[in-house]
This record gives structure tokens, sequence and C-alpha cells, in this order.
């Protein structure tokens, strides 16, 4: 982005020639709508086709981040989130942890190379990450890796996730430094101990979509089959507004299902581990690009 103005998001239109009504497909067959919009990064698609693999980078310090992004590079994920808030746990000072996180950024991005996209992520403590941080604090860093950028250059951080439960002006601030800067938000929204409705679910992805995020998210803790059923059930519905990427996911062993059915369901992206994971119930990334394939529609 070039100018000051704000876009709603960041969604690519769906081609020409998907702007009819899809034709008929056979009965017992699957085929994505075509009229889905999409969100692009490093030529990296998220909305179309096979659901992308997400593999996240916990390392504690710069040596321990760089062999986890090595290792990861070299199975066939294109997307690496880079979990902030695991990064330097020694350093309690916000404004050190700042410091050391902009200062690995450039060696991450040079490991990663130009194919691979990279995600910046800092869970907060209240939805299952291991760091405690003030919206303001929060703000900040999420917009200190967002500047930098030099012209003619290509940004070295492609999407930010923000808690859409965080204060709706800290949300609104890091969802328009992102849109200026040309990057990707992905609003997320996590339970840790259960399982909302299906029609709770629904709402909280559309209303992420209001925000205007460019990819909505929501991860759950199932504790019966019927909640990734309605899990399942959300995404399905989300995927029928043909609105945009989303990403939804069942997390734990019981939700284990969901994350390899995602193409069926309308998910964008799911997420598996290299190594040391970062949620209960994430399976290893080339075992899940191995079951994406097979399982594909």
């Amino acid at each position: 982005m070039t100018t000051d103005e704000t876009p709603e998001n960041l969604l690519d239109p769906p081609p020409p020639e998907a702007q009819a009504s899809p034709e008929a497909v056979e009965p017992g067959r699957f085929q994505a709508d075509p009229r889905r919009r999409t969100a692009t990064v490093r030529g990296v698609e998220l909305g179309r086709g096979r659901p992308e693999i997400i593999v996240p980078l916990v390392g504690g310090d710069r040596e321990e981040l760089l062999s986890q992004a090595e290792a990861a590079t070299a199975t066939r994920a294109r997307i690496m989130e880079w979990r902030l808030d695991r990064f330097r746990p020694d350093l309690e000072d916000e404004a050190d942890h700042r410091e050391a996180v902009l200062a690995a950024l450039p060696a991450l991005r040079g490991a990663l190379g130009p194919d691979r996209a990279l995600l910046v992520t800092f869970r907060t403590a209240a939805e299952g990450g291991t760091r405690p941080i003030a919206d303001r604090d929060l703000a900040i860093l999420l917009e200190s890796l967002l500047g930098g950028r030099r012209a003619g250059t290509q940004a070295s951080v492609d999407l930010v996730d923000i808690e859409t439960s965080r204060d709706p002006a800290v949300v609104s601030r890091v969802i328009s430094a992102a849109h200026r800067h040309g990057t990707v938000v992905v609003g997320s929204y996590h339970d840790m101990e259960d399982t909302p409705q299906a029609e709770e679910l629904v709402e909280i992805l559309r209303a992420q979509r209001r925000l205007g995020v460019d990819v909505p998210k929501v991860a759950v803790m199932p504790r019966t089959p019927r909640d990734v059923l309605a899990l399942l059930e959300a995404s399905q519905t989300i995927a029928e507004d043909l609105s945009g990427p989303f990403i939804a996911i069942s997390m734990g062993a019981l939700g284990a299902s969901s994350r390899v059915s995602a193409e069926v369901f309308g998910s964008a992206a799911t997420f598996a581990s290299v190594g040391a994971g970062s949620a209960p119930g994430q399976l290893g990334a080339e075992d899940v690009a191995g079951m994406l394939e097979l399982l594909r529609p």
C-alpha cells in the first residue's frame, strides 16, 4: 500500500469467470465454490484449493528460533508463524522484549527465504499464550513489526495475528496499521476450555470479518464428538457465505480430524508442528501434508 487510506481488507476478488453461479456438481463429489474470495501472500493463496499448512516457531532464543525455521522450510508448509510470546521468556520488560524481537526479525526472514510467508503472533495468556501483555504494549509491538519497510522491497512480515477480544481500539489500530503496510490480518479467537455452539461460532467469525480482518480464525477445545461437529458445522456455514478465507480448528486429540478435513469444510489453513507445537492436538507437518493430499475430495 502506498496511500494513507486504509482499505476495508486485502482480499482478492474471485476471477471474472467465477462470478456466475457454479455449475452443478456430480453427486458424491466435492468442488469448492469458485466464487470464494482469497488472500494472497508471497504467491500463497489462502482460501482456494488445498488448505495451507502453518508451522508455529516457538524457539525461546535466536538460535533455537532459526533452527526451527530451517527445519520448517524442509517441509511442505508455506506459512510459518512466529510465536512472539514464546520468544525470550527471560526478558520481562516489554521494551527489552520488543527490542530482541526486532533484532531477530531480519535473520528469521532470511532463514525462511523468499517463498515462505511469515505470520507474527503474540498469543496472550488469556487465550492460551505464555506471556501476559497490556493492550498498549501489544499494539506497539505489532506496529513496530509492520513498519521499517524500505521502498521497493517486500515487507518482512506478511501476516499479523490480533486477538479480536482485546480492547476494540487496539484491534482497530492494529488492523489499520497492517492494511496501510499491505499486511494480511488474521483476527483470532481461542477458547482453551470449551466449544461454543455452532451459531455462536458463526457469529464470532462474521463479527471478526466486520471488524475488517482478512482471515477470521476460531480455535476451540472440544469435550465431546458433538463439539467437533459444532465446529465443522460453523465452518461449513461460513464457507457458504463466500466472504473470504477463514480458519476454524477444533483442538486436542479429539479435534484432530478437523485439522485434516479443512478443505471439505472450507477452512483455509491448518496448523501443524515441526518439533515442539504451540497448541494441543497439533500433528506433524509432513503427516498433515500427506493426509491433506490423501483426503482431498
